[in-house]
């Protein structure tokens, strides 16, 4: 019910919308099947929200509003992609072949393009000539999880500051950091950073960076900040077009704000840091991934609250830009009030900050665990994810 309400929501946004737009815009297909991948090119005559989703093997592009697709419809001659069809105004099909094992995308602009590759197993003999049946190759396991840790804001974008002067960009980054160590201890997981050193990054790339690396999970590190001092406690978030209440719904806010300063993307393609649109083909995108994002956030608080005693502020649910576009479960943890002196004092504290860092790591080896055991058939290893 709750995707039928989110789709008919959607419904009503876009019939209001449509009249203000111009040109229905134009999507080119192009398809190079050289190589262990193939890839296919959408090129825009301008920007539309889309998502991509992944449904019984096949991947269905979702547009928010409708477009004309050239050619409409194509075969392809490759192990990896058997064709594409436009199903109707707003959705296009692509049809794996029977090598398909996962896809990866990312987006260029100037002009806007959208990215799929579409990858199989390198396991290939003479000629090109797949030498693994798809029932061996799905059964395959790939060699490590991989976690991508986003420190919050960075460059130009400081974030929140505390009473003394302390910046929040500082604190993400060398928690992300930490973090990123501890997690690598165990020799099965595999972290990337969206950024390494203190450098500006739009809201889109970080969870762009976690597509392209097919993330098992996204966690976006961030520090509090609240008018009233007296405000402490940690938080965890993950993805709703619902705040669970106002001060989620200002926070969501101030933090899409970093998008460019003003809400809008740096690309400079009109598009809203917080626009319905993408809010909620996001949220249908993520929907998939809820009880376990819902899951991982409760874990990562419940260690925060026990690790450090820091106040619990409990596990809500917000429309962060930061978090759309992750085609895996995601997360966003604000580990505390910067704001507020006494918490500022702790998190210059390196003690303080390896027991936060403890914290997230005990709650995610916890979920990736419980992942594993859950995805492991009755006899063995679990099946590579599909559509990473």
């Amino acid at each position: 019910m709750r995707c039928v309400r989110l789709l008919l929501a959607a419904a009503a946004l876009l019939a209001c919308a449509l009249p203000a737009l111009a040109e229905r815009p134009v999507v080119r297909v192009s398809v190079d099947t050289e190589g262990s991948t193939t890839r296919v090119l959408l090129t825009h005559t301008r920007y539309v929200t889309r998502v991509l989703m992944v449904n019984n093997r096949k991947l269905e592009l979702l547009y928010a509003e409708p477009v004309t697709l050239e050619p409409a419809s194509g075969r392809v001659d490759s192990d990896l992609l058997a064709g594409w069809s436009q199903l109707d105004e707003r959705r296009i099909l692509f049809e794996p072949g029977p090598g398909y094992q996962r896809h990866e995308t990312f987006e260029l602009s100037n002009p806007d393009r959208l990215v799929i590759d579409i990858q199989g197993e390198a396991d290939r003999g003479p000629g090109g000539v797949v030498t693994t049946t798809p029932a061996e190759r799905k059964s395959r396991k790939r060699d490590r999880t991989v976690v991508v840790i986003d420190p919050g804001h960075g460059g130009s974008e400081f974030g929140a500051s505390g009473p003394s002067g302390l910046l929040e960009k500082e604190v993400t980054l060398d928690l992300a950091q930490r973090l990123k160590q501890q997690l690598q201890q165990n020799r099965g997981v595999s972290v990337v950073l969206t950024r390494d050193e203190d450098r500006q990054l739009d809201l889109d790339e970080r969870t762009a960076i976690a597509n392209h690396n097919r993330a098992d999970l996204f966690l976006s590190v961030h520090v509090n900040s609240s008018p009233r001092r007296s405000a402490v406690g940690a938080e965890t978030y993950y993805l709703s077009t619902e705040a669970t209440d106002d001060e989620a719904r200002t926070l969501a806010a101030l933090e899409n704000r970093s998008f460019t300063g003003d809400g809008t993307s740096a690309a400079g393609d009109g598009r809203s840091g917080d626009d319905p649109l993408d809010l909620i083909l996001w949220d249908l995108a993520q929907n998939r991934f809820q009880s376990q994002s819902s899951a991982l956030a409760q874990s990562i608080q419940d260690h925060l609250n026990r690790l450090t005693g820091t106040r619990d502020r409990g596990v809500r649910q917000a429309p962060f830009r930061v978090l759309m576009g992750a085609t895996m479960p995601a997360v966003l943890v604000e580990v505390g009030f910067i704001s507020n002196p006494s918490e500022e004092s702790q998190l210059r504290g390196l003690s303080y900050r390896n027991r936060i860092v403890e914290a997230i790591a005990a709650a995610v080896e916890e979920f990736l665990l419980e992942n594993r055991r859950l995805a492991a058939p009755a006899g063995g290893a679990g099946p590579d994810a599909e559509g990473q």
